[in-house]
């Protein structure tokens, strides 16, 4: 597949690719350019032709290029969540779920993007520099900031291309989109879909390749006027680190050890259904799924048992047919198919799933016991489930595993749970369940991190949430009321206007 830049799909200048691997197969399904400085260079400078372009469209056209862009999708979804499913390894529900929020992301924020219409300040509250105001008009206004950069991750891509593409060119601005460079077809068939709806090329463009490279071209151009990136802390902390030097704006969704806190006058068994059924979604690939399981111990013992009947009805997709899931499920809606109705999938890469091999074993010999799983067959990781787990121990502070790995810690008081909770660098999401609304409220008033869900897990997000995280988690939200992160704030004065 091609680049997408300045209206043209092209190659590479040199000619050189990557292939994108199915995860379950080893089968090459297609292959990506990995961008020259050049080819870099040619996206950004277009971008800044775009932007006058875009930034012209009034908003009632932008809403009807939206809309042929949905239509164009329904026309297309059999092929791109299939694509997404073999380039992923991931389930059908997966990619129904990223499908589905699509149109609701682009709605959303061009609605916001009517609203973003600035205000007059009321004349004559304050003493101007010459001691009068009252006859000046004073307008804020918003602007599009620029050329935005948005950095997609492999785990969500749909749906986090949404979160970023969409306020974006809501509000005027020129994107590059660096897909990931494991999985970006599904995501560069909908920008196909986007120039064809009549989004221009110049204002919308993708550049593809390896992170490492062209990440850093692009972040280090003073024609990236602002980056929006979902993923590793260390990649965050490295992007972050260039835009403060020409003090450029960065929104940064970053790592998480979310807890799930369960206090003893749960519904233990309700909540060990849930924390077993969101941990194991998308093969624990979700960046605000529960990966710390802190319960009291005086019921620690029946919430174990319960995980462990629960994860042990999860059928392995090892000889998933694509074909055949998308059959049966492409015409029905996400919420109908229940977490553990589907097949579990694979990991995004063999490599990946060796990672989180690697941390098991790096938990067990910390002195944990290995209760269920724990092996792993290519890219794949048996649902797994570590007990007598220390909050000494890394995997309950600071190790993030992306993968279906449950570590069960003890605790005595709902102080120590929050200890244990807050004991992390991360602090991106969490929840506490209780049968006590105020017990729960304190908890969560107490609890580090971005999010706090009360009787729900952290999974819990919708396009109206300021979602982000404390710590290094991130900087930065993403939700319909964030379009501040993609617009600049101006006064405009006209002095004596009012006379």
């Amino acid at each position: 597949m091609k680049m997408m830049i300045d209206g043209q799909k092209t190659g590479s200048g040199d000619g050189k690719t990557i292939p994108v691997i199915n995860p379950i197969t080893n089968e090459v399904i297609d292959t990506i350019p990995m961008a020259t400085k050049e080819d870099v260079d040619r996206a950004l400078e277009a971008s800044k032709r775009g932007l006058k372009k875009w930034s012209a469209v009034p908003l009632k056209e932008k809403e009807v290029i939206f809309e042929r862009f949905f239509r164009l999708m329904e026309e297309n979804k059999r092929e791109i969540i299939g694509t997404l499913m073999r380039e992923s390894g991931s389930s059908v529900r997966n990619g129904l779920f990223q499908w589905q929020g699509i149109p609701g992301l682009f709605r959303g924020y061009l609605e916001t993007a009517k609203r973003c219409d600035g205000k007059l300040l009321v004349p004559g509250t304050e003493a101007g520099h010459d001691g009068k105001t009252e006859q000046d008009l004073q307008m804020v206004v918003y602007e599009p900031v620029g050329t935005v950069l948005a950095i997609v991750p492999f785990n969500a891509p749909l749906m986090l291309f949404g979160y970023k593409v969409a306020p974006a060119l809501a509000a005027g601005n020129a994107v590059i989109v660096k897909p990931p460079t494991s999985n970006p077809l599904a995501l560069m068939k909908l920008i196909e879909l986007l120039w064809e709806a009549g989004v221009p090329g110049d204002a919308l463009q993708v550049v593809t390749g390896a992170g490492g490279d062209i990440g850093d071209w692009l972040v280090a151009d003073p024609r990236v006027d602002a980056v929006t990136l979902t993923g590793s802390t260390e990649v965050g902390l490295h992007i972050a680190g260039i835009m403060a030097k020409r003090l450029a704006p960065c929104a940064l969704e970053l790592g998480g050890n979310d807890p799930f806190i369960v206090l003893e006058d749960a519904d233990v068994e309700a909540a060990a259904r849930e924390a077993a059924a969101w941990r194991m979604n998308s093969a624990g690939q979700v960046c605000i799924a529960p990966k710390r399981f802190i319960v009291q111990n005086s019921v620690k013992e029946q919430f174990t048992k319960t995980v462990l009947d629960a994860v042990s009805k999860i059928e392995m997709g090892y000889d998933m047919d694509v074909e055949a899931e998308l059959d049966q499920y492409i015409g029905l809606d996400f919420s109908q198919l229940k977490p553990g109705k589907t097949l579990m999938n694979s990991l995004i890469s063999e490599k990946a799933a060796i990672q989180v091999e690697q941390q098991i074993k790096k938990t067990l010999d910390q002195g944990a016991k290995l209760l269920a799983g724990g092996r792993r067959k290519g890219a794949f990781i048996e649902p797994t489930v570590i007990g007598e787990v220390d909050k000494s121990m890394d995997i309950a502070r600071d190790m993030e595993i992306f993968g279906p790995v449950m570590p069960i810690i003890g605790f005595d008081t709902p102080e120590e749970a929050v200890e244990i909770a807050n004991s992390s660098c991360f602090g991106l999401s969490g929840c506490v369940m209780t049968r006590d609304w105020k017990k729960g409220m304190h908890l969560a008033r107490n609890i580090e991190s971005g999010g706090v869900v009360v009787n729900g897990t952290g999974t819990y997000r919708n396009m109206m949430q300021p979602f982000g995280g404390y710590k290094l988690s991130g900087t930065g939200k993403e939700g319909f009321t964030t379009l501040g992160e993609v617009v600049k704030e101006k006064v405009i004065v006209l002095k004596g206007f009012l006379q």
